[in-house]
């Protein structure tokens, strides 16, 4: 999953030339917010203009060389998608320059390109189930929890993690090719993880319920 594999090169590029007006026609025509800026040479990139920074101008008919734009964000184009992901999102940016070792543009990486290719990279689409864990970070361990899944046939498709902003839990999020996982939560329960959701399909659950019911009767006929 490297950046090369998912560059557009439908992104048209600026020249120093050009102006902000005809850039703003530019990014309404395509739907983004940036478009990359060419040095002279018209190979090599040089920044990325941003509709925000002609609209502050004085001027929206002053040539992009007059605008000085100092933000050139880019991504290697041997660079994995995860890398280029914090950049798009914490920097708010439409599409992400790809770029070559000598900097030669190569072309963009937008945002939606970028989303399907997480999403696959996530196996979003494939049939399974969706398991959270809550834990302490300090009791994390793939391999304990890969145990647990694969002693109940099954396997991790995907796996992510988040920190809790409030009590520091490590979050977990499993996708798993088994559609009906309740072994696989059962074996978690029994082995004190807190399952703090999962997601299957309607009715594959039921032994699960009632389980849980018949435990729930018992306890009310004591």
């Amino acid at each position: 999953m490297l950046v090369k594999d998912f560059i557009t090169k439908e992104i048209p590029v600026l020249k120093s030339f050009d102006t902000g007006e005809y850039a703003l026609r530019l990014m309404d025509d395509f739907k983004v917010n940036h478009l990359p800026l060419l040095a002279d040479d018209l190979f090599t990139y040089h920044s990325l203009i941003s509709e925000q920074e002609i609209l502050s101008a004085p001027n929206s008919s002053l040539s992009l060389a007059e605008l000085n734009g100092a933000d050139n964000y880019s991504i290697r184009e041997d660079a994995h998608l995860l890398e280029a992901l914090p950049i798009m999102v914490y920097r708010e940016l439409s599409i992400l320059p790809v770029v070559s070792e000598q900097e030669e543009y190569l072309g963009s990486l937008t945002r939606e390109r970028l989303i399907d290719a997480l999403a696959e990279l996530c196996q979003a689409n494939a049939a399974g189930s969706i398991i959270m864990l809550d834990l302490l970070s300090t009791d994390y361990s793939l391999v304990d929890i890969a145990r647990i899944v694969e002693s109940n046939h099954a396997h991790i498709l995907s796996l992510l993690s988040r920190t809790h902003p409030k009590n520091n839990h490590l979050q977990l999020t499993l996708k798993l090719d088994l559609e009906d996982a309740s072994a696989v939560i059962r074996s978690f329960e029994r082995f004190n993880y807190t399952v703090s959701g999962y997601f299957m399909k309607n009715g594959v659950i039921d032994d699960l319920f009632r389980e849980r019911v018949n435990e729930f009767i018992h306890y009310i006929n004591i």
